[in-house]
């Protein structure tokens, strides 16, 4: 019996209207995953659809809505629409994400019913999220993304002597190693995968921010490297161009060119994946989410654009970044209108003044309360953003409070509860915690990052949530 006729033996004759239901909760549940907060709603009948041999076809359509924030999505002859959780279009990351997720579940349905369907086999071996995540990054030999994603998973379960495990895995997308290009895997290397997670050992093998492991285009584990000098012998001196945490900037940078993709097992137990020489997506909390730094600082940037220093953006995203790494909560705000705005947020003994704090006459070996919290200010007064290295402004940010700055770097306050006006209250139903509230109200008078020791990051600009990486 030739292949043709095996094949239509195996494809369903009649309706298959329970497999698409099926395959529509999937995709229900997809967008849940990558898109907590956006809405999915069915605006056409679903009709019981009839196979006529379109195996071969795509069965979706995808198209912008005519409100120009989400998209129309047509899927087995049901439309639905998909609206972001706030009123800020979809980015154009976002919008390809979008398209990859429903490209990959289309192939995974007709690979139910076509053998020569691309891949068909991995399709169905690996977690559905991380098919999404390696066709959003396209690497040289795709199917090693998965398996390595499998494998950080299950080690993130794990401990080694009490301890926490963190790892890398640095995916060659050359043939052969750059930084030592006459290496050669030598016969037996195991394959990079979930197995290697029972050996007792291998979660040493490398800390995953100093060390990682190579693995070749054949999936296989290869050697170690400090990951900083494999980068500076392959890419050069060149620096990161987008920001990103301090500890990872080696593993960016170690894959801006050669199509190297970096996965990272963190101490906090997050992962993170490098490609193109940016983060791009973080997996915590049991979901990924798409980063896109570039676009989300170029957004940032554009807030505060007439920012005199130059550099004040990317100091306060840069130290932003940091602080969700470290999980530690901050807020910054930058002010539009400092004369307006100040007064409005700050009490006045919070803000940084020239004035000096002298001892109590009545009482010189203590400091009174109203007088305690500007003796602080001691440490930054004549200091603005320009002149302020970035491990001094995380330690300001790291005081409980917000640091309050203005678009010429003058420093405000640091560690001050904000003023929040009565009307700004009536929100706060609708938010989670005093520093989102904070935020918020702190908005209408400039752009806002919040961190959140959960490690989020977040923008708001007049009163709205702008982004969140």
């Amino acid at each position: 019996m030739d292949h043709e006729a095996v094949s239509a033996l195996e494809r369903p004759q009649g309706p298959i209207s329970k497999v698409v239901g099926l395959y529509q909760t999937f995709l229900r549940r997809t967008f849940e995953h990558f898109f907590p907060d956006s809405l999915l709603e069915s605006v056409g009948d679903r009709t019981a659809i009839v196979w006529e041999d379109s195996v071969r076809e795509e069965h979706y359509r995808l198209a912008d809505d005519p409100d120009g924030l989400g998209v129309v999505l047509d899927w087995f002859r049901t439309r639905y629409t998909l609206q972001p959780g706030s009123p800020t279009p979809f980015l154009p990351a976002e919008r390809r994400l979008i398209e990859i997720i429903v490209r990959t579940l289309d192939l995974r349905f007709r690979g139910l019913f076509d053998l020569d369907i691309g891949h068909r086999a991995e399709r169905f071996h690996y977690v559905l999220e991380d098919l999404i995540i390696t066709e959003y990054l396209n690497p040289a030999d795709p199917f090693r993304v998965p398996a390595v994603l499998e494998a950080l998973r299950v080690a993130a379960l794990s401990t080694y002597e009490n301890r926490r495990v963190s790892m890398a895995a640095l995916l060659l997308g050359t043939q052969n190693d750059p930084a030592i290009p006459e290496w050669t895997n030598p016969e037996g290397a195991p394959r990079f995968n979930m197995r290697l997670t029972g050996i007792k050992g291998f979660h040493r093998l490398c800390d995953g921010l100093r060390t990682a492991m190579v693995v070749d285009r054949q999936g296989e584990l290869g050697r170690i490297v400090d990951i900083e000098r494999w980068a500076g012998r392959t890419q050069g001196p060149s620096t990161v161009i987008d920001p990103c945490p301090r500890a990872y900037t080696s593993h960016a940078r170690a894959t801006r060119t050669g199509g190297h993709v970096c996965i990272v097992l963190t101490p906090s137990q997050e992962i993170k994946v490098f490609a193109r020489g940016t983060m791009m997506f973080s997996f915590s909390d049991a979901r990924w989410r798409l980063l896109d730094i570039p676009t989300k600082f170029a957004v940032w940037c554009r807030a505060i654009s007439t920012s005199c220093p130059s550099d004040l953006a990317l100091k306060l995203f840069q130290a932003a970044l940091n602080l969700a790494e470290d999980r530690k909560g901050a807020l910054f705000v930058v002010l539009r209108d400092p004369a307006v705005s100040a007064p409005q947020l700050i009490a006045p003994a919070d803000r940084i003044s020239e004035e000096i704090v002298a001892d109590d006459p009545q009482d010189p070996e203590n400091l009174s309360p109203r007088l305690s919290k500007r003796v602080l200010h001691h440490v930054v007064r004549g200091r603005n953003m320009s002149n302020l290295d970035a491990t001094e402004l995380e330690a300001l940010a790291g005081i409980d409070g917000a640091v309050v700055t203005d678009l010429n770097g003058h420093l405000h306050t640091f560690g001050a509860i904000l003023r929040i006006q009565p009307e700004a209250l009536k929100i706060a139903r609708a938010v989670e915690g005093a520093r989102t509230l904070a935020a918020l109200a702190a908005s209408y008078h400039g752009p806002i990052l919040k961190v959140s020791e959960d490690g989020v990051l977040t923008m708001f600009l007049g009163g709205r949530r702008v982004w969140e990486l």
